[in-house]
């Protein structure tokens, strides 16, 4: 497709010397396969741009296609062979080192930094979403040829750990040191959540409950954060021990969900050695003022963000702000980026707003690097979720529900299928991650089980059940049809396809519902070229469902087995089917979610 769009696009320059050219994919097949808006070219040209269109169709010629002026478009349709050989030839005879939709090394670096949990509290189904997204943005990117940078930004400094400090000292150091017995104040956990961190979590909930009523406690929670960035040996002993337990819990779920990083041990308290040479660095450059009681702040008027930035409290005490500034010059000098993608929420929007604008006044060298990605929270029915007053869903618990509810759709509907358990949780996995991606990045969710488990329509399911009918289609053909179908890992998380033979005719191809999955599939490269663009998932996500649905009409209406079908017929349906599977296979795991083979 590659090629034909080049030529395409060479024959438009020749007729339209000196206009931009830029061509855009119609929203169906029926319309053609490329269009070229003409409102432009007309524009600069003097001309009509429905008159321009029509000019065009009459004197280009494109062997084995169509060229039709629809209004102020141009449209491209491909032959019905054509568009097979193209599409076909682009999937089955993609290089092992260059799979299809791929591009090669383009010698450019990009950090994604994502997830970024805090320390001593458990993963909320919000966090999921940081997580998922950012592993999509990340493999995408690779996948595009750049060098990614994974790092979990983790929230293991601040004012948080006085709170923590402060709680434990309180209600566990006498009687529950090592946090391992239950405490007699809180509510009974169910036994998976019976560990240390659930404990740190419980303490972190009264604390702020009780500080409510008693301001005094918000004072103490200061003091141990003071005292724990001054080097006080206990609190330093406490702050390591806590981010210890919350590590172990964390990479727990991170490998339920198959997602890793380049390091976990560069978050907020890995730059606490660099926090007064960016002290020093902003007091050179003349950026920083006093502000009220003694704090430290930046003035951000003249580049239109009436907030200040504050860098440093009137105690002394750091600030995140602080963190993610030092944590900017020092990727720098590290990784030398072209592009540091932040995945955080809506709600920190301005936070990145006054970070960004910081840094382009110290080092102009910033300046169109950095770019924040927010994502919409999720909400509950009854509102926004908040960890310090304990009204959260676990993440955990959302996987257990989602494996839990498939494994009983599995058993009602195929009792006899081989590793129940393991389908359980890809499907249930697939299903939460999914929907995530099927949402808007920037809109806030609303979780509800009904929503997040469905299991039919737009879902991660339908997906993966479209992969799972195609292999079972390949197997019962016989020969190496369904080892054809493979995708086979390369190093690490890149992906190779072994070479196959596209079919001699592709007269069996014809037919409407195999020219409709034709299109669906040539529209994946575009579709993972703007995960990377817009930096969300869900133009990939929706690219799959409709891979899926044409498929399911393309089995429907083109009989790939039967009896009656030319041999020919048959052979180029069936690498119709490899075809497919592999790109479905591909697209849903550059999202983090696998496709099994049975269901």
């Amino acid at each position: 497709m590659d090629a034909l769009r080049h030529t395409f696009e060479q024959q438009l320059a020749a007729a339209l010397p000196g206009v931009d050219i830029a061509l855009e994919r119609p929203k169906a097949g029926e319309l053609g396969d490329l269009a070229f808006p003409c409102f432009r070219a007309a524009k600069q040209l003097g001309k009509n741009p429905a008159q321009l269109s029509q000019e065009l169709a009459g004197s280009i010629t494109m062997e084995g296609a169509t060229l039709v002026a629809a209004g102020p478009y141009l449209n491209l349709k491909l032959a019905p062979e054509t568009r097979a050989k193209a599409v076909l030839g682009a999937i089955l005879d993609a290089p092992r080192d260059r799979p299809y939709g791929s591009r090669p090394a383009n010698g450019k670096k990009v950090i994604v930094e994502y997830s970024s949990p805090n320390i001593a509290k458990l993963f909320t189904i919000g966090h999921l979403r940081s997580t998922m997204i950012g592993h999509a943005l990340a493999q995408t990117h690779q996948f595009l040829g750049y060098d990614v940078i994974r790092l979990n930004h983790l929230g293991d400094w601040g004012t948080q750990f006085g709170t923590l400090l402060a709680a434990y000292t309180r209600w566990a150091q006498d009687g529950n040191a090592d946090l391992e017995q239950d405490f007699d104040w809180a509510e009974p956990a169910p036994d998976k959540r019976r560990t240390p961190l659930f404990r740190l979590f419980q303490l972190y909930v009264r604390f702020h409950a009780e500080e409510e009523n008693d301001p005094a406690m918000r004072d103490e929670a200061r003091g141990w954060f003071k005292r724990l960035e001054a080097g006080d040996a206990e609190a330093r002993r406490l702050w390591s021990w806590f981010r210890q337990i919350s590590l172990k819990e964390f990479q727990r779920i991170y490998d339920r969900l198959g997602v890793s990083f380049d390091t976990l041990e560069q978050g907020e308290a890995f730059y606490e050695d660099q926090l007064a040479p960016t002290m020093q660095r902003l007091t050179e450059a003349g950026l920083l003022v006093e502000g009220d009681k003694g704090a430290r702040i930046i003035s951000l008027e003249d580049v239109g963000i009436a907030t200040p930035c504050l860098v440093q409290k009137g105690d002394g005490t750091s600030i995140y702000a602080t963190r993610d500034l030092a944590a900017a010059l020092y990727r720098k000098e590290a990784y030398g980026f072209d592009r540091c993608l932040y995945v955080v929420g809506t709600d920190q929007v301005l936070h990145f707003q006054q970070i960004f604008a910081v840094l382009d006044k110290l080092d102009p060298w910033f300046q169109g690097r950095m770019l924040h990605t927010p994502f919409g929270m999720v909400k509950l029915p009854e509102g926004k979720m908040s960890t310090r007053k304990g009204n959260v869903i676990f993440l955990e618990d959302v996987l257990d529900e989602a494996k839990e509810r498939v494994a009983a759709i599995i058993e009602e509907k195929n009792p006899e299928l081989k590793d129940k358990a393991t389908v359980s949780e890809v499907l249930g996995m697939g299903a939460v991650v999914f929907f995530d991606a099927m949402n808007d990045r920037v809109k806030p969710i609303t979780f509800t089980w009904d929503r997040v488990i469905a299991l039919d329509g737009d879902t991660g399911p339908y997906v993966q059940y479209a992969h799972a009918r195609i292999l079972s289609v390949l197997r019962k053909a016989g020969g190496d049809w369904a080892m054809k179908a493979q995708v086979q890992a390369a190093d690490g998380p890149s992906l190779s396809y072994s070479e196959a033979q596209l079919p001699s005719q592709l007269a069996g191809l014809a037919a409407p519902e195999a020219q409709s999955l034709l299109f669906e599939l040539a529209g994946l490269p575009g579709a993972i070229s703007a995960v990377a663009e817009g930096c969300m998932a869900t133009p990939l996500a929706r690219q799959l469902v409709s891979v899926a649905r044409s498929f399911s009409g393309y089995y429907t209406n083109c009989p790939i087995l039967a009896p009656e079908n030319a041999p020919e017929v048959r052979e180029a349906r069936l690498a119709l089917c490899v075809a497919t599977a592999r790109a479905l296979r591909q697209g849903l795991f550059l999202m983090g979610i696998q496709a099994p083979e049975e269901m």
